[in-house]
């Protein structure tokens, strides 16, 4: 049975908080804030979360595709992710139609619906929904190659994604409104995350190692460096666009780290409630982040950072509380 870590939901919780901190927030306030240390490695928090969850729910002995892509997998994916976001989309569409007729504001954005994805109402972050949907078909292949040779696996994740960066980069790929979402939603860019998640997976079900502690502490060092020179010294990589330089395999190690010391730190199980506070958040993460595209494709002005954290979290875990047993009970698909 897949032993349940708290200290995970602990985690997409803050990163949920984050993320909606980080929309709230100008370029400047989180330059200044040096964001780029805390709430702006949400997102690689989130994707490395995701090759965690992979490694900790794998069973090596007698593994084959058929068992990872089978009735359960695709039902379990479908109740948890497409069915909140088709249920979202509908919600868009109705709030965008309202918006539009009553405060005369061009919030629906149905020519980008084609994008695999996207919501009607389309706000912040959108491209993350698109990231998701791709790893349920990929994530799995990832982690049945992983356990049968994790270095090899590892080597060829970062070599495709570092080879998606050049090509992209090179050829221009990815020019246009459209195609900078494409380019934002694009699951290789993450490759390396997801090696980084599923090592991670690795070490937190060993004893705890001074060795591996000390491996992510100089991954993260190397990180936490390169992130200061691209943020703060200007430092430009020449193969990758500027605007996505603090996303990629020189930048994972930092969020890498910081998942570790939280688990390491803080309790599997607690009842502490201020750890339960932000593990029901971290439950409810993808729906409150559902909500806050909708939200952030609605309101004009997004510059109030508590209004914006007490309506997208409050509304957020309300949805879950409301969709995740009406799914459970008519739309799982047994």
């Amino acid at each position: 049975m897949k032993k349940h870590y708290q200290q995970i939901d602990v985690l997409k919780g803050m990163a949920i908080i984050a993320v909606i901190a980080l929309h709230s927030l100008t370029k400047p306030e989180l330059v200044q804030g040096w964001a780029i240390f805390h709430i702006w490695q949400a997102v690689p928090v989130f994707m490395i979360i995701m090759g965690l969850n992979l490694g900790i729910g794998s069973k090596p002995d007698h593994l084959t595709l058929s068992l990872l892509y089978n009735k359960a997998y695709f039902t379990k994916k479908a109740t948890r992710i497409l069915i909140p976001f088709l249920f979202t989309f509908i919600l868009a569409l109705f709030f965008g139609l309202f918006w539009e007729v009553y405060f005369q504001s061009n919030v629906l954005e149905l020519e980008r619906v084609v994008l695999v994805g996207v919501l009607p109402v389309s706000g912040r972050g959108n491209y993350f929904i698109t990231l998701l949907l791709q790893s349920i078909l990929l994530l799995p292949l990832i982690g049945y190659c992983f356990n049968r040779r994790p270095v090899l696996t590892t080597i060829a994740l970062i070599a495709l994604e570092v080879l998606f960066l050049l090509v992209s980069k090179k050829y221009s790929l990815f020019e246009g409104d459209d195609m900078e979402y494409l380019y934002s939603a694009a699951l290789p860019r993450y490759f390396s995350a997801f090696a980084f998640g599923l090592w991670l997976a690795k070490a937190i079900r060993q004893p705890y190692r001074i060795s591996i502690l000390l491996a992510f502490l100089v991954l993260g060092a190397i990180a936490i460096n390169y992130l200061y020179f691209v943020v703060y010294r200007g430092l430009s990589i020449p193969f990758i666009y500027n605007s996505w330089a603090m996303q990629n395999v020189m930048s994972f190690g930092y969020a890498a780290l910081l998942i570790l010391m939280v688990i390491y730190t803080l309790p599997s199980e607690s009842d502490n409630f201020i750890l339960q506070g932000f593990a029901k958040l971290g439950q409810a993460s993808y729906h409150i982040f559902l909500v806050q595209v909708v939200y952030f494709g609605l309101v004009s002005d997004f510059s109030n950072l508590w209004l914006n954290l007490a309506i997208c979290l409050l509304l957020g875990y309300l949805y879950y509380k409301i969709e995740t047993p009406l799914s459970k009970r008519y739309f799982s698909f047994a």
